[in-house]
């Protein structure tokens, strides 16, 4: 997939917090490195997030002056918004810091889109930047990202060489390499993502699982827990895991499939118009109690997150998640602090009570 490289205006203070990733246990602060990235992934929530949907018509514009054509990102997985003023924003902004800024808090590289994306590694601005977030703050830096590049033989000797400053995750949420290349045209293929991880462990580099999000057919056979075995759960920090969302992009993401599918029919029964009838949950339900109990079987439970947007978990559901161990409740809570799932809430309570009684 050949990228259109469009420019945008770049941020005024690209390094900010991030109470989205905090939520999820991931990081205090973010810096994106892109407007958006080259990997056009189709379920990428980037696309209809707050950055790039509030800004639609002046993107939309310089789309156009650019390229000759009027396009979206929705409509185009190709387009690539390029800040080329990155790194003298990210220099304003350090100098006005103290090298201690950010001592024992993490800064994941990146949130919404992908530091290892092509352009940036050609004109060198990922390294650029790394280096100063390692030589004017006191980050511990996220690597999160799809491109098997990070663990490059290049890569691997620069992480090393600041393994107490970096932690690193490819994230991923099938073993299916041809699946990957239809949902995923732009980035490295699951296999080459494991090799990455794996040479990465190997040098001693700090790491993490980033299952996510992890799709129905995963659930197939022994997919997820091939999937979880891959990633050598005994070796990384964490494992955060999660479920394919509602999200307005979930038919881009249905259509992918073929028409006569069993996983398209799956998911416009939880997303289409009877999405209330409990598809969804079930599918939520079963990847949490399948990961809880690969996690307890080969003693890696207390490195579960598993991140639940618990809205739309059923009654009859609710219960399978027990005292909630290893789940990350995303929704919204109510105003006494609970999920505003009532059932949610009743294990919230209970499990308050348990380990108020122990």
């Amino acid at each position: 997939m050949k990228s259109k490289l469009v420019v945008i205006p770049t941020v005024r203070r690209p390094i900010t917090r991030c109470p989205g990733f905090v939520k999820k246990g991931l990081a205090d602060y973010k810096l994106d490195l892109l407007g958006r990235c080259e990997f056009g992934c189709c379920y990428c929530s980037s696309d209809t997030g707050n950055y790039l949907r509030i800004r639609r018509k002046e993107f939309a514009d310089l789309t156009e002056e650019q390229t000759g054509t009027r396009t979206y990102p929705v409509d185009d997985p190709s387009l690539c918004f390029v800040w080329d003023e990155i790194i003298p924003r990210i220099e304003a902004q350090l100098a006005r810091h103290k090298p201690t800024f950010g001592i024992g808090e993490v800064i994941v590289v990146s949130m919404l889109t992908d530091p290892f994306s092509p352009v940036l590694l050609q004109r060198g601005v990922t390294r650029q930047v790394l280096e100063l977030i390692l030589a004017k703050t006191s980050f511990r830096i996220r690597l999160l990202t799809k491109s098997a590049t990070v663990g490059s033989t290049e890569w691997t000797k620069f992480i090393s060489e600041h393994r107490d400053r970096f932690v690193v995750g490819l994230s991923m949420g099938t073993l299916d390499d041809a699946w990957a290349r239809r949902f995923e045209p732009g980035v490295s293929p699951p296999s080459a993502r494991l090799r990455a991880l794996h040479r990465l462990q190997a040098a001693g580099i700090p790491t993490f699982g980033m299952l996510c999000p992890v799709f129905p057919e995963v659930l197939q056979g022994r997919g997820l827990e091939n999937l979880v075995e891959a990633i050598n759960p005994g070796v990384v920090e964490t494992v955060w895991a999660e479920p394919y969302n509602d999200r307005t992009n979930w038919k881009r993401v249905r259509d992918r499939y073929p028409s006569d599918s069993q996983q398209r029919e799956e998911l416009t029964r939880m997303f289409g118009r009877k999405k209330g009838n409990g598809a969804w949950s079930r599918y939520a339900t079963e990847l949490y109690v399948r990961l809880h109990r690969h996690a307890v079987s080969h003693r890696w439970r207390k490195k579960l997150a598993y991140l639940l947007y618990e809205g739309r978990i059923v009654p009859e559901d609710a219960g399978a998640f027990h005292d909630l161990d290893g789940v990350l409740l995303q929704g919204k809570p109510a105003k006494n602090g609970l999920s505003m799932n009532k059932s949610i809430a009743a294990l919230q309570q209970q499990s308050a009570l348990g380990t108020s009684g122990r």
